[in-house]
């Protein structure tokens, strides 16, 4: 008899109370991070990167990452070998969960196939993979003392209104020098960085289940309808929508 082939994906579930840590660490595999019920977060060296119902997060193989339960939550997680040739690239990114994708990570969790539908049902999972969408849920981190202070302050306080200017005299620099800082360093403005914490907060305090309302004055918005509208431009939905999406217990 032919030896049996062993999987090169391998699922795993992991049930997180509220608050509880996983220190950082790395994997000799690829992982998909996917929180089939609460929402996650995950830091790693160069970003923050949040991951909701409908996400799921890519981390390459040896990539160092800790992962924090921002309310009681199930991941579902899938090992890939780091053989499987996935048009990822070596970066971390969110990317969008389909309908198919969703039910797939499903199934292998509850039904492990074997044999010519291992094959299948792996080939299935890497295209899925490899053409989906990358979501916007990263918050690139800032190395520079001063763009590190502003960032530091957000992160503590998204309500705080300060322009750049006035965080400039703050730190001790102009705001054209923190202007160029902020967009060497993240890739985009001062404006687009602070809108992506905003909407960290916000997708955070949503799945701590705290109302559309006060999440969007959690996270710095003045009014509900200027969250809303921010939200609808990132994730093509509105937070009450995105959230009543029904959580999938693979565990069952």
């Amino acid at each position: 008899m032919p030896p049996t082939r062993q999987a090169r994906i391998r699922p795993a579930v992991f049930t997180y109370s509220a608050g509880e840590i996983e220190p950082e660490h790395t994997h000799d595999q690829h992982q998909l991070v996917y929180a089939s019920s609460g929402l996650l977060c995950v830091d790693t060296q160069s970003s923050r990167w949040v991951v909701p119902p409908l996400r799921a997060l890519w981390v390459p193989a040896d990539t160092p990452h800790m992962i924090t339960a921002r309310s009681d939550s199930e991941m579902s997680t899938l090992y890939l070998d780091r053989t499987i040739a996935v048009d990822r690239g070596d970066a971390v990114t969110v990317v969008s969960v389909s309908p198919l994708l969703r039910e797939l990570i499903i199934h292998i969790h509850r039904n492990p196939p074997s044999g010519a539908s291992l094959s299948r049902l792996e080939g299935v999972i890497v295209d899925q993979l490899a053409t989906a969408p990358v979501a916007p849920l990263d918050l690139p981190r800032l190395h520079d003392p001063r763009t590190r202070a502003i960032a530091e302050a957000l992160e503590r306080h998204p309500q705080d209104r300060r322009t750049l200017s006035e965080f400039g005299r703050d730190v001790g620099a102009h705001e054209r020098t923190l202007q160029r800082l902020f967009a060497a360093e993240t890739g985009t403005t001062f404006g687009n960085w602070r809108t992506q914490l905003r909407l960290q907060h916000g997708m955070i305090a949503l799945g701590e289940g705290r109302s559309v309302t006060t999440a969007a004055i959690m996270s710095g918005y003045k009014e509900p309808s200027a969250f809303i509208a921010a939200f609808r431009s990132a994730f093509g939905t509105t937070p009450g929508r995105y959230f009543a999406t029904t959580d999938t217990d693979l565990t069952s």
